[in-house]
């Protein structure tokens, strides 16, 4: 959590700048004090997700999630969040179904390199009764589900947002399974008659120029580098 008293004197030491901007550097950083004295979770979610738009923009294959899956009475986690692919981690032991998250690989089971996170920040627990549910043990920078940070334990839902120290994931799961029908016979018939390799490319979809797109106001994104810089000095 950054300080508003030293937000303040940042802000003031900013007097060689020209009155106007002075004056919108003040104001903007007196909005973000009102809200760290209102909701501080709030702000610190929208810090986060900012840094995150701002730095990772959302293309294919940077997107992280975690999957809880159950079948019969074996847990299981399918994620990307450990390793840059898709990896499914099974639990044996069926009375403790428990993953654990952080930056040790010693006593993590989902080891991250991220320096925010503890050595062993958090668990994902499989309970018959609850489902999944998600555990802090104890982190210095805390575990959070939807912009709240959880004291001890939450009952995880499908589509869940989590943040564990820099990193954000969404969390999903499933309990209904559905048999699908039969295709019909022209899906059939069309699928049989294509005679495009299956590794072949599709068109090429010219994607934006992320250089172009509109960037942060200048003494918004000096604002957010602040904050974000105070929050590591004091953690």
């Amino acid at each position: 959590m950054f300080d508003p008293k030293a937000l303040s004197e940042y802000a003031l030491s900013n007097m060689d700048s020209p009155d106007e901007d002075i004056q919108n550097s003040l104001n903007l950083f007196q909005t973000f004090r009102r809200l760290y004295e209102q909701n501080p979770a709030l702000l610190n979610e929208i810090l986060s997700l900012a840094t995150v738009d701002k730095q990772m923009p959302v293309r294919p294959g940077n997107f992280s999630y975690v999957l809880g899956l159950v079948t019969d009475k074996q847990a299981l986690l399918i994620t990307n969040v450990s390793e840059d692919r898709s990896q499914i981690f099974l639990q044996p032991q069926l009375k403790n179904q428990i993953w654990t998250f952080g930056r040790d690989p010693n006593q993590a089971s989902l080891p991250i390199r991220d320096r925010r996170l503890s050595r062993c920040h958090a668990a994902i627990r499989f309970d018959s009764a609850c489902g999944f549910m998600l555990h802090d043990l104890g982190s210095t920078n805390g575990t959070y589900v939807n912009g709240v940070r959880i004291r001890q334990s939450h009952i995880l839902k499908d589509g869940d947002l989590i943040r564990l120290g820099s990193m954000n994931f969404g969390f999903f799961t499933g309990s209904e399974f559905r048999r699908v029908g039969s295709p019909s016979p022209e899906v059939v018939r069309v699928l049989s008659e294509n005679t495009m390799p299956p590794t072949a490319p599709m068109d090429t979809v010219e994607m934006p120029n992320m250089d172009e797109q509109d960037s942060l106001p200048a003494n918004l994104e000096q604002t957010l580098r602040f904050m974000n810089q105070t929050d590591l000095l004091q953690d």
